[in-house]
């Protein structure tokens, strides 16, 4: 997603030709439910993707806000998130089954941009002559600059800080995304994004666009003993439904309800890394999405990082065009644009990516640190004063990069 958005908004610079190279052997419709909050879709209109913000390919909750919080055994409202007043209905956390979100992207790039099967093996950076990428079918690239939005697992990144580790948080999720209309003799289904949450484990079930729905459950176990379980729970692999109705089975009959018709449900560990002291590297590779920051699925802020990424790496462009409107760049101008960039993103990318650390060890410590037991009172007062983080997801790239900009 953040890879096919930078592509995007890099293709509307003047005299510049991108092209796309996905290790993949062919464009499949991967993956389950993904959030857009209003960071992201601030960024997806001013860039001119304004299908993607219909009411037709996402879905937003009725009552407006980003989410509802419910007591995992009497279903009752324990919290609501909720937008500051400013946001714009259009701009409203929205869910997306990612797949089509990801097909709505493509509409904007032609296919003959986009080399699959191309893994990379090496990258050679030549100082002013630019870069070199070796690919595993025997091919080269020469570019002027590469941009790695290859993922957590990047690439790209291990070429440059082979010493950067990821590590398990812990939580394994377990997604599944089926036709609504499985549910439609489920009794009391909410209609907006709902999480119910035990002092263990939580689920969080959704409507998305097109008649789709979305499950994603969260299981917690203590990563210090139980690695064991990586072995047998990997990135995007289909295991048995009953893990869902286990998991649940003393939750309210509706989150029972709701695993019971799940068709099929795939794993996900959850791994998050440290910080980067850079986001690029001899002005000739730079690093967006998560291969720059990565948090994890905390806070549902990857997808909007990454865009509000792509989107404030095209504006570092902009700011070196000449009067007549054409991008004439030096290496010395391709530095400038690259940190640029890295100072506006890296400071915000970074104080996420310090609170995803600190949901992280404080989830571990709490459950296994060996200290009391939650209590319901104190798992409902946690629920209830649940805090929306609206610096990240009603964060203004534009007005951040204006002021950075300035500073400099």
């Amino acid at each position: 997603i953040t890879g096919l958005t930078t592509a995007i908004a890099l293709r509307k610079l003047p005299n510049v030709d991108v092209q796309i190279y996905e290790r993949a052997t062919e464009l499949r419709e991967l993956g389950q439910a993904i959030a857009l909050n209003p960071n992201g879709l601030r960024t997806l209109e001013k860039l001119g993707l304004d299908n993607i913000l219909s009411d037709e390919l996402g879905y937003r909750c009725p009552s407006g806000i980003p989410q509802t919080l419910r007591h995992w055994q009497t279903n009752e409202v324990v919290g609501q998130e909720k937008h500051t007043a400013h946001v714009e209905e259009k701009h409203k956390m929205t869910r997306f089954f990612r797949p089509y979100l990801q097909e709505a992207l493509l509409e904007y790039l032609p296919r003959d941009i986009i080399h699959l099967n191309k893994r990379v093996v090496d990258v050679h950076i030549k100082g002013d002559k630019g870069v070199d990428v070796e690919f595993a079918d025997a091919t080269t690239i020469h570019a002027d600059l590469l941009v790695g939005a290859d993922g957590i697992h990047s690439s790209v990144r291990g070429f440059f800080v082979p010493d950067f580790e990821l590590k398990w948080s812990g939580l394994i999720a377990y997604r599944s995304a089926f036709d609504v209309r499985l549910l439609d003799n489920v009794k009391d289904l909410p209609e907006d994004t709902t999480q119910w949450w035990s002092s263990n484990n939580g689920i969080l079930t959704t409507r998305m666009g097109r008649g789709k729905y979305g499950i994603v459950a969260f299981r917690s176990v203590n990563p210090s003993t139980s690695s064991h379980l990586l072995d047998r729970n990997h990135w995007d692999e289909i295991t048995d439904t009953a893990i869902l109705r286990e998991m649940f089975a003393e939750y309210n009959p509706v989150v029972k309800d709701i695993v019971a018709v799940a068709p099929h449900v795939r794993t996900y560990p959850n791994f998050y890394g440290g910080f980067l002291d850079t986001y690029h590297f001899a002005g000739r590779v730079v690093l967006i999405g998560d291969a720059a920051h990565s948090h994890g699925g905390a806070l549902a802020a990857n997808a909007s990082l990454g865009m509000d990424d792509a989107y404030c790496l095209y504006l570092s462009f902009l700011e070196q065009m000449s009067p007549a409107g054409t991008l004439e760049l030096d290496s010395e101008k391709l530095k400038q644009v690259l940190s640029l960039y890295e100072a506006v993103r890296r400071p915000h990318c970074g104080r996420v990516l310090k609170v995803a650390h600190a949901m992280y060890d404080g989830n571990n410590q709490r459950l296994w640190g060996g200290g009391d037991v939650e209590t319901d009172e104190q798992l409902r007062e946690k629920l209830r004063t649940r805090p929306y983080a609206e610096w990240i997801h009603e964060y203004d790239v534009e007005a951040a990069f204006k002021k950075t900009r300035e500073d400099m």
